[in-house]
């Protein structure tokens, strides 16, 4: 008893070994070979028999399968000479589970048989019998194929099934009558009592029909033709309480008690039920105990890794090449707070406004025209280089009058010749050209500075008369410069048209 026990335990730590190990080599699982491409690449990727995604699919595998069984009857009764029948058995199951369906089927044949000598009575001589059998049954079946733990699944599975139906049987028999007298089926039929028999030596027919209830049981091998058709071939025997089935029934010691009859049946299945490529059946339960382990494993592993170093593990991490510089969300998306598609740590401009068409590589919002005003709120595209234009864009037009015509006022700093301050000069040019008797009078700042500051009064107001005369070829002559002539402002220069 001891050895017994220590033999059981034996196996058990071994079974339970080689499903660990199997688990937990992820990398040597293999994709079953019949699995079919089903999701797109980063998603669920097969139709539920590659290791790591079975148990996710089996939920969407069909689970319905139509089609239709044909063979040979075989009858085990009191005409025992075996002669051969057949069968037509459309069915439909539905599959439970991976190894547990339910299957209804009709079925509608023929059976046969036969008897030539009664010895030691010779009570029916050259017996002859056939019935027309139509039954329906439900029965349970018991898929083997698909619960291995040391192997995938294979193109071939073995089954077994039981269930319970009713049969209605339609018998004729023919053969020659050799009772002595009419009565009973006993031996005093042949040897003392009764009315004789006037049908002696003569071949009689006899016919009988009945329902009777019944139990189907069998065993079946299916083949995995593809992801739509299964073939299959199955031995069915069904019991029967009833002895009439051959129209022989007697007490007799050479009768049976109860007859019953086989059927060896070719079928073909049609699979439906839902877009997953595969079916229930070709899933195997125990890959889904292994996908379940590999998906814990695979979330436990990302949680330690961070490819991109922004501290927002792969887990969680949406966009896994975000630059060291940016700041990210809890997804590890980039931030950009004016969601204009370029992140804050790459955006010239990160607060443009919303709706506004930006350089995809700097954020900036477009300005077709240069005219410092961006295309979304520019009512002149088509402003003319160096334009004095309002905030909305539209060009100022300084016509008309040539007397003590007044600019804004320049801002001194390191940097005087801005693109702000060139386009107020393009204004300026413009506005000499219209003007050509009238000359430009610059005003720079006076009161008390450090040495400092007048240097850059001084500085700007040259930059100033040197990009009129070179740029545009005003005449120096024409520029009248007043270093210190008591501007309203301290730091800014002021030009006037006189």
């Amino acid at each position: 008893m001891k050895i017994l026990k220590m033999t059981i335990l034996s196996l058990c730590l071994v079974t339970v070994s080689a499903f660990a190990n199997t688990a937990s080599q992820d990398s040597t699982w293999k994709r079953h070979p019949h699995a079919k491409t089903k999701w797109v690449e980063g998603k669920q990727t097969d139709s539920g028999q590659s290791l790591h995604s079975a148990y996710y699919m089996d939920r969407r595998a069909k689970k319905f399968t139509v089609g239709l069984m044909a063979g040979t009857s075989l009858f085990n009764g009191d005409a025992d000479k075996k002669q051969l029948g057949w069968a037509v058995s459309p069915f439909v199951k539905y599959s439970v589970s991976q190894t547990f369906a339910l299957r209804g089927e009709f079925n509608y044949g023929k059976l046969r048989g036969q008897r030539d000598l009664q010895n030691p009575t010779l009570f029916k001589d050259n017996f002859r019998f056939t019935s027309m059998v139509q039954e329906w049954s439900v029965q349970g079946h018991f898929t083997l194929g698909n619960i291995s733990f040391l192997r995938p699944l294979r193109k071939t599975q073995m089954y077994l099934y039981a269930g319970i139906g009713q049969t209605t049987f339609k018998s004729k028999a023919t053969f020659v009558d050799q009772r002595l007298f009419l009565g009973d089926y006993y031996l005093t039929s042949y040897f003392g009592t009764g009315t004789p028999n006037p049908n002696l030596g003569k071949e009689v027919t006899e016919e009988f029909q009945d329902r009777k209830f019944m139990i189907p049981y069998g065993i079946g091998l299916k083949h995995y033709l593809s992801t739509k058709f299964d073939l299959g071939l199955e031995y069915r025997h069904t019991w029967l309480r009833s002895d009439d089935v051959d129209v022989y029934n007697t007490a007799i010691w050479q009768n049976r008690w109860f007859d019953s009859y086989a059927f060896i049946r070719a079928s073909i299945g049609y699979k439906f039920g839902a877009k997953n490529a595969q079916h229930y059946d070709w899933l195997s339960p125990v890959e889904s105990i292994y996908d379940q382990m590999a998906d814990v494993k695979k979330k436990t592993d990302c949680l330690g890794v961070d490819d991109d170093k922004d501290h927002v593990s792969n887990c969680f991490d949406q966009d896994n090449k975000t630059p060291d510089s940016c700041m990210v969300y809890g997804n590890g998306m980039a931030v950009d707070s004016d969601m204009d598609g370029v992140p804050d740590c790459q955006d010239q401009e990160p607060f443009t406004d919303k709706g506004a068409t930006v350089d995809p590589v700097t954020g900036a919002a477009i300005d077709s025209d240069g005219d410092n005003i961006p295309d979304h709120r520019d009512r002149e595209l088509n402003s003319s280089p160096g334009a004095l234009v309002d905030a909305n864009g539209v060009e100022i037009k300084l016509c008309c009058s040539c007397d003590n015509v007044a600019f804004p006022p320049i801002s001194i700093s390191s940097n005087c010749l801005t693109k702000e301050v060139k386009a107020m000069l393009y204004q300026v040019v413009d506005k000499m050209k219209q003007c050509p008797d009238k000359k430009l009078v610059i005003n720079g700042p006076a009161g008390k500075s450090s040495k400092y500051n007048a240097a850059t009064n001084t500085r700007c107001m040259d930059e100033i008369v040197k990009f009129l005369t070179e740029k545009f070829g005003i005449s120096r002559d024409r520029i009248v410069t007043n270093y210190n002539a008591g501007t309203e402002s301290k730091n800014t220069i002021e030009l006037k048209i006189q």
